[in-house]
């Protein structure tokens, strides 16, 4: 190895002491290729001893494919120096054999060989074959390749034409089988729904529950057993209901010492000059429990429960009293079958402590059944009343009418009219000297210190959907200072409300300590889904009639419904006749214009005829067709040419000029002098 030393400059001639100091430039040490080259020849030394002791004590766990390698390299690696050694022979035995010319040039010791005209015409065919050959195999090899492809395409469209055939089939039955089952399936489901619906309309619930049982719906599950769990807490009620309210007659009964005096009864109306004549005597001594044990029958059970309990409803109506003919105090007529029906309903809520809704559509004679009630309590109950009766200011001259053509001998009065009218009235009334008394909504919020102090038997109110608010004023004074009134009875025709805290309203006037708190009658209506995800909320048929049957099974004891459609068969037959009627001149001439050219012939300021355009042809018609006054230019022109003021046509004209008045200007003197009774609307035909 050699090594390169750097000397360093000596400064001759000075001494030592005056020496002058100057700067020594060193060079740097420059690398050494040789030994570079023995270092790396070095380290590849080792790396190959490394490697070969590594593979001489390899490990016997190996798999055989590392196994070979691993012996393969070892091998390599130990034919190693025999290759060096060989290749070292070679090289120095080829400088041996080789000259110094021909070392130099080898070439110039070759001589060219000379080429024929012949042999380059030959090798030039030779080329020329070799190269149409060589074409010729590589266009025939291209067609085989192209008809191999082409014969593979064909093969490959044809494979996946049957494939695609095939599965188009497979899929094809698939879906058919699938849809048939699911068509059998949605038949038979709408089979097995139309089934339990119909059963529940027929009101079969024992039947409906064993359908809901086989077809394991959660939703309906769960309604039905809300459903039981509130109408067995309502049986609770009702039980404790009555039993209170037996106690409190039975208390009442042990206090009094001696029997009420005995009642007489007043004209419907008295007035100033008109004194009161006696009503008969009735007895109130008669106890009322006999009476109550002689009518008692066993209860059928009209609910239709699934188990064996006892309903709901014969809880509610333990007591039943048939009625089969009406009170002979009731002259008026005959009561209808289903009017007898609801007497006896009216009466069993009486002889059970109950009150109730009596919700019949309007025309199956609520009033009637009302007085029929009345009349029953004072002719077979020995309890003459006071019953109070409030009804709208409209009506009240009609039930008065009513009671003096059904019960003429029914003391009634009929509390209305100015302040002193009504303290000649409040005098009557204190002397206890009629059974019914009539008044408005207005009057019993006015007078509630007069009307209050009377100890009413019976609290009815006709058009009850107005009690439908809890907080409204006449509701807080009748739940206030009429709140001892031991029955009551609420007149409506349309008693199921969209709102059911109004529907509780009513249920809580009747009857505040069954339905005492609105949360509670909204919760339990609302239960069921409450705690469902807002898209499952949304009900299907069978849902809707599942939770309008929760409700009827609620209100069935306390609420009695009747519709026409259900009652038609015991209705006298309703009669029309068709009266036709011409049109007037006028009405004709103005129909003529309208409907040949759509126009209304007018006439301006300056009394200069003209023509006014109008659409919607049909309906002008039709106005035309009633009265022709509802187009103002035709009357303001007639009432010109008749001479009218201000525009406007009065007395006999006003009538003439329509058709239709004029023949209901004939026709209602006439009804009206044979003593018929009128009801007129009218509709635009």
């Amino acid at each position: 190895m050699y090594q390169w030393l750097v000397g360093t400059h000596q400064i001759n001639n000075i001494d030592e002491e005056d020496a002058i100091p100057t700067r020594i430039r060193q060079h740097p040490i420059s690398l050494n290729p040789l030994y570079i080259q023995q270092e790396q020849e070095k380290r590849v030394f080792n790396r190959i001893s490394n490697r070969l002791q590594e593979l001489e004590h390899m490990p016997a766990q190996m798999s055989v494919d590392l196994r070979t390698q691993a012996l393969i390299e070892l091998k390599s690696l130990k034919l190693l120096q025999f290759q060096k050694q060989l290749r070292g022979e070679i090289l120095h035995t080829m400088k041996k054999d080789t000259l110094i010319q021909t070392a130099l040039n080898p070439r110039s010791y070759k001589r060219p060989k000379r080429h024929h005209l012949r042999e380059a015409r030959s090798t030039e065919q030779y080329e020329r074959q070799r190269k149409i050959e060589i074409e010729q195999g590589q266009r025939a090899k291209h067609h085989e390749f192209l008809n191999a492809v082409q014969t593979h395409a064909r093969e490959f469209r044809e494979y996946h034409r049957r494939y695609s055939l095939s599965t188009t089939r497979m899929n094809k039955a698939i879906q058919a089988y699938f849809a048939n089952n699911e068509r059998e399936l949605i038949k038979e489901k709408e089979r097995k729904e139309k089934e339990r619906i119909k059963r529940l309309m027929n009101e079969d619930e024992e039947g409906y529950r064993k359908l809901v049982d086989e077809k394991k719906d959660a939703r309906l599950t769960l309604l039905l057993s809300q459903t039981d769990a509130y109408i067995d807490n309502l049986k609770q009620l009702v039980r404790q209901h009555q039993q209170a309210n037996r106690s409190r007659e039975r208390t009442t009964k042990t206090i009094s010492d001696k029997p009420v005096q005995p009642v007489t009864i007043v004209v419907h109306e008295p007035s100033t000059d008109e004194e009161a004549k006696p009503a008969p005597i009735v007895d109130q001594t008669g106890n009322d429990e006999a009476i109550c044990d002689a009518v008692k029958v066993a209860a059928t059970n009209e609910d239709d429960e699934y188990d064996a309990k006892e309903s709901y409803y014969s809880i509610a109506h333990r007591i039943r009293e048939p009625i089969t003919e009406q009170s002979k105090m009731l002259v008026g007529g005959q009561l209808k079958p289903y009017q007898l029906q609801g007497l006896e309903w009216l009466v069993s809520l009486y002889n059970n402590n109950l009150n109730g809704i009596l919700a019949d559509e309007m025309g199956l004679g609520k009033t009637i059944q009302t007085i029929a009630l009345i009349v029953h309590l004072i002719d077979y109950k020995k309890n003459p009343g006071p019953s109070l009766i409030i009804v709208p200011l409209s009506t009240l001259s009609n039930w008065a009418s009513e009671f003096q053509r059904w019960a003429p001998d029914v003391g009634v009065i009929q509390y209305k009219g100015l302040p002193h009218v009504r303290k000649m009235l409040a005098q009557s009334i204190r002397t206890n000297r009629f059974n019914v008394l009539l008044t408005t909504y207005e009057y019993i919020m006015r007078d509630r210190s007069i009307l209050s102090k009377v100890p009413w038997k019976y609290l009815i109110v006709d058009e009850g959907h107005r009690m439908k608010n809890h907080h409204c004023k006449l509701t807080q004074i009748l739940n206030t200072f009429y709140v001892h009134t031991p029955h009551r009875l609420l007149l409506t025709g349309t008693p199921l409300q969209n709102n059911l805290p109004e529907l509780w309203a009513l249920l809580n006037f009747i009857l505040p300590t069954i339905f005492k708190c609105a949360t509670t009658f909204t919760d339990w209506f609302n239960a069921p889904f409450a705690t469902l995800p807002s898209e499952k909320v949304e009900l299907n048929h069978e849902e809707t009639l599942l939770i309008i049957r929760r409700l009827h099974k609620v209100l069935r004891p306390f609420l009695l419904r009747r519709l026409k459609k259900e009652v038609e068969s015991q209705l006298p037959e309703k009669v029309e006749y068709t009266v036709k009627c011409e049109l007037s001149a006028v009405q004709r001439c103005l129909y003529h214009a309208m409907s040949k050219n759509r126009t209304l012939i007018i006439e301006n300021q300056n009394g200069k005829s003209g023509r006014r355009a109008l659409m919607n042809k049909l309906m002008q018609l039709r106005k035309i067709c009633n009265h022709p006054f509802l187009f103002e230019e035709i009357e303001e022109r007639l009432a010109r040419s008749l001479g009218y003021k201000d525009g406007f046509v009065s007395g006999p004209d006003l009538f003439r000029v329509s058709g239709k008045f004029e023949l209901l200007d004939r026709i209602l003197p006439k009804l009206k002098a044979s003593g018929h009774k009128v009801l007129l609307f009218c509709q635009m035909t």
